[in-house]
């Protein structure tokens, strides 16, 4: 019979909801800096341009399908910590990106600021992504698609969130989303932060031990 490892299982949900919290505060960031989103977000603003809901409510819906992918394809990815992200992942997003633009409206905050909130964005996001690997408590469902291509190529993880990135990028070009530089440092170094995140933190998250034991 096994047992709950609570001690495991407590610190691993606390990092999964706070791997959820600050990697949507990184994209409210990079909506709010007004220096081009990152590349999921260009995607799901593509779908907000010609359906005109809401940036959270779209990024629900997306969630929700992709859930539903990861329960198909790669369901030892499926968790407590993939449910999260579908209730609140989309809600936080739209809640972040008010607070920092009522904080730094973009009609009188200086270019300097908007750069250091990109920076914030880049490194929130990245490491808001690791930790919900980390975790293993289920991922974000915009996860899946480097997981799986990591899982199922040759490839490292930063390079298939390259590639992953990229594609939401290209997609998101494609139906009108609005794209800037902010984007393009989104492609090319989010996964290499999750990488570094991951070899950081990854091995002492480990050490806390299963969440079952005999």
């Amino acid at each position: 019979m096994k047992r709950i490892n609570w001690k495991a299982f407590l610190v691993r949900l606390f990092l999964s909801l706070l791997g959820t919290m600050v990697s949507e505060f990184g994209i409210g960031c990079y909506y709010a800096c007004g220096l081009g989103t990152d590349p999921i977000s260009v995607f799901v603003d593509g779908f907000h341009g010609i359906s005109g809901l809401s940036y959270g409510t779209i990024s629900t819906i997306c969630n929700v399908i992709q859930a539903i992918l990861i329960f198909l394809f790669i369901r030892q990815y499926l968790g407590i910590g993939t449910l999260i992200g579908v209730l609140i992942g989309g809600p936080l997003i739209d809640v972040f990106e008010t607070l920092v633009r009522t904080a730094f409206p973009l009609e009188t905050t200086t270019l300097p600021v908007r750069i250091a909130i990109l920076i914030a964005g880049l490194l929130t996001t990245g490491f808001g992504y690791a930790l919900g690997i980390i975790c293993k408590m289920g991922v974000g469902c915009f996860q899946f698609i480097p997981l799986f291509l990591s899982e199922k190529t040759p490839l490292d993880l930063k390079y298939t969130q390259m590639i992953s990135d990229a594609a939401f990028f290209l997609i998101g070009y494609l139906l009108g989303g609005v794209v800037g530089i902010g984007t393009l440092v989104g492609v090319f170094l989010t996964g290499y932060l999750m990488s570094f995140t991951i070899s950081l933190f990854g091995s002492r998250v480990d050490d806390l031990g299963p969440i079952f034991v005999e």
